[in-house]
């Protein structure tokens, strides 16, 4: 097997373990948005790894506030994650923001908006 393609196993692995931890482990009270973890890209010595998260809450500062509160708690993710699936390294976590779940929010009342109906079903594609 290939190590590019055992690298993109490991990510998707670790995107349902960073989950899984941010979900079940981490008790701080910042988290304050609905979080959803979109993608994690390992570096390939193993000791960096990216976490892209999309962040909602009704209020920009309460997203602010819980991406604060998950790069503070990145080396207990690491670790949590790491004991997990027994890697070498416990990888040093930096928490980004995406925008996707904002932005698809949004376009769905646009949708809705512009049309005047309330019918636009955004889990129901046309």
């Amino acid at each position: 097997m290939s190590n590019k393609i055992r690298m993109q196993r490991l990510n998707k692995t670790l995107i349902k373990e960073v989950s899984q931890a941010v979900c079940t482990e981490v008790k701080d009270p910042r988290l304050l948005s609905m979080v959803t973890v979109l993608d994690c890209e390992l570096s390939k010595d193993l000791h960096y790894m990216k976490v892209e998260v999309s962040l909602y809450s009704s209020n920009e500062v309460h997203n602010i506030k819980t991406l604060a509160a998950l790069n503070n708690a990145g080396g207990f993710i690491s670790s949590v994650v790491s004991k997990n699936l027994r890697l070498k390294f416990a990888p040093t976590i930096e928490f980004k923001r995406s925008h996707m779940i904002e932005d698809t929010v949004r376009i769905t009342n646009k949708m809705k908006e512009i049309t005047g109906d309330d019918s636009v079903d955004e889990s129901q594609p046309e």
